[in-house]
């Protein structure tokens, strides 16, 4: 065989191959892209379609959007497969058998999937919620299947297994209208605690944002001095600012107790 004939038969191999294969893969491509446009497109209209109606929650439109993509995108995968001829069938079998590995081997990725759709299913805080959790404090901005993330007091974003918001204690700061503080004050023992107690109550009885005060008395008593604590409840939105001023106010009057006190002796 010469080298004419081998360049033939190279060149009539590759025809063969472009011929037998070149359509599949331009299929292919065209199902990739329709398919990856498609799942784009449903997702943003299940956003849409669950934001006119107001009972829907957004978590459930992100899980339900989310899951409409996914679903696609893997139905799209299995069809560019069966363009190059893979049975369908064994290709589930085969993956089936493969999620059984992948799934003892993270254990902790599932959980945290599971622990998303419990979330949804259960909603026990919502997105914008200010939540206490996994030693962060934020509002919530996102619950996806695997991760939920939150804007920290510090404005920086935290993201959060999800197995973490359900498995373990999360305090949500914004569920309900009113929150109570606590106040704490050391005094020396040269000042009246009754005194002390009356120009406390007094101060706090001034700010209109307090709704109740509940409880003022003596929290510890130590070698030269007392502590003393007010808890009120106040609405939560304002519950920051009424710390600090009722702080500055209340060691305010102290003070001046204290200069009366000092002018009276002299």
């Amino acid at each position: 065989m010469g080298i004419d004939d081998k360049w033939t038969g190279a060149a009539n191999t590759v025809v063969a191959l472009v011929t037998s294969y070149g359509l599949s893969v331009v299929g292919a491509i065209i199902i990739l892209l329709v398919g990856w446009m498609a799942s784009r497109l449903i997702y943003a209209a299940i956003r849409r379609l669950c934001a006119r109606t107001p009972r829907i929650d957004r978590t459930i439109t992100l899980f339900l959007a989310n899951g409409a993509r996914y679903t696609v995108l893997v139905f799209t995968f299995t069809a560019v497969l069966s363009t190059f001829g893979v049975a369908t069938t064994s290709f589930v079998a085969v993956l089936g058998a493969l999620g059984i590995a992948i799934g003892l081997a993270l254990q902790g990725t599932l959980s945290n999937l599971a622990a998303g759709i419990m979330l949804v299913l259960f909603r026990p805080f919502h997105i914008g919620d200010r939540i206490e959790a996994a030693g962060a404090i934020g509002a919530i901005r996102e619950i996806n299947l695997f991760y939920s993330e939150l804007d920290t007091d510090e404005n920086v974003r935290a993201v959060i297994p999800n197995g973490k918001l359900w498995g373990e204690i999360v305090r949500v700061h914004s569920r309900n209208d009113t929150e109570r503080i606590e106040l704490k004050f050391t005094r020396p023992f040269t000042e009246d605690i009754e005194t002390t107690i009356a120009r406390l109550r007094e101060v706090v009885a001034n700010d209109h944002r307090v709704r109740n005060l509940t409880q003022v008395g003596v929290y510890a008593v130590n070698e030269a001095n007392y502590v003393l604590v007010a808890r009120m409840w106040v609405e939560h939105r304002e519950a920051m600012q009424v710390h600090f001023d009722l702080n500055r106010a209340i060691t305010e009057e102290f003070q001046r107790l204290k200069l009366g006190e000092t002018k009276a002796a002299d």
